[in-house]
């Protein structure tokens, strides 16, 4: 008949496709400090160009609210200021990002290394069923299929105490 415990892992590993998979995947496809370069870089980028609409909507504000004359401005002392306003948003942001995308590499690698055990566990699961309807002589040549080697590697960061 069916074994419970092998349709619950197969169950959970459905979910898992089905939910966090192509997350995952596209996580799995770096190095951990390759993954929060490229999203740090990415949300540089965006933050710059809400800089520079932020920057543009500041000199509006100069020119028509303040009523401030063009030639009379201290461009200098204008630019330092929105500069050193710039670079403190820019730590700010990278810094947290840096914690936000760690964390979620983290959860991923985690999430990916759970499937593998389940995968693990449902090969050891048939390799029993699989050995208890031979005979001891096929038993000795029997070697289980395994779907995918590559969940035999071991992750470089991988660790279970890590919290979620």
């Amino acid at each position: 008949m069916y074994d419970t415990e092998k349709i619950r892992i197969m169950s959970r590993m459905a979910i898992y496709d089905k939910r966090d998979f192509r997350r995952d995947a596209k996580a799995g496809q770096y190095f951990r400090h390759d993954y929060i370069y490229k999203k740090n870089m990415r949300m540089r980028f965006f933050l710059s160009i809400g800089c520079i609409i932020l920057l543009l909507f500041y000199v509006l504000y100069l020119l028509a609210i303040e009523e401030a004359d063009v030639f009379a401005l201290d461009f200098q002392a204008e630019a330092l200021r929105v500069l050193f306003v710039v670079l403190v948003i820019m730590v700010a942001y990278s810094f947290l990002g840096t914690i936000i995308y760690m964390r979620e590499f983290l959860k991923s690698e985690k999430r990916v290394n759970a499937y593998f055990a389940m995968m693990k566990q449902l090969s050891a699961i048939e390799t029993q069923m699989d050995v208890a309807d031979e005979s001891d002589e096929e038993h000795e040549a029997f070697e289980p299929y395994r779907p995918r080697d590559a969940a035999d590697l071991e992750y470089r960061y991988a660790s279970d105490d890590t919290d979620d």
